[in-house]
């Protein structure tokens, strides 16, 4: 009885399918697209670009020039780290009540962002002169 049951799951699919789990994906890809535009775009403007939202619009899926490919790698891996780690808050505050479930991976997400943007700070090559 026990495999004709999990038969019946796998080919009903399973509780990924639900709009909300999709909507909470696709708003932390988003939120992560968002703020990465929003730091290139701060760099460009900073570096003197003549229009810093194409620069940065440009600039935000290409590798930096004079930047260490090891650098940029580890640099997306603090990132990707950020999403899975508010990923994963999303799906243990499932049974939460909505605002806190929202509070937490918010929370979590901003903490993310502030630790891949220091890093990328910290790891920046500066120009010296």
């Amino acid at each position: 009885m026990g495999l004709v049951t999990s038969e019946l799951l796998l080919a009903r699919g399973g509780d990924s399918d639900d709009a909300s789990d999709w909507a909470w994906i696709a708003g932390v890809l988003v939120l992560y697209l968002a703020i990465g535009y929003a730091l290139e775009y701060r760099a460009k403007r900073r570096k003197g670009a003549a229009r810093p939202a194409r620069a940065a619009m440009e600039g935000l899926f290409s590798e930096r020039e004079g930047r260490d490919p090891g650098q940029y790698f580890l640099s997306r891996m603090v990132m990707l780290g950020g999403a899975l780690v508010t990923g994963l808050t999303a799906f243990l505050t499932q049974g939460a009540p909505t605002p806190v479930q929202v509070l937490s991976v918010g929370a979590v997400a901003v903490l993310g962002i502030f630790a891949w943007a220091y890093f990328d700070h910290r790891t920046e090559p500066r120009e010296e002169g």
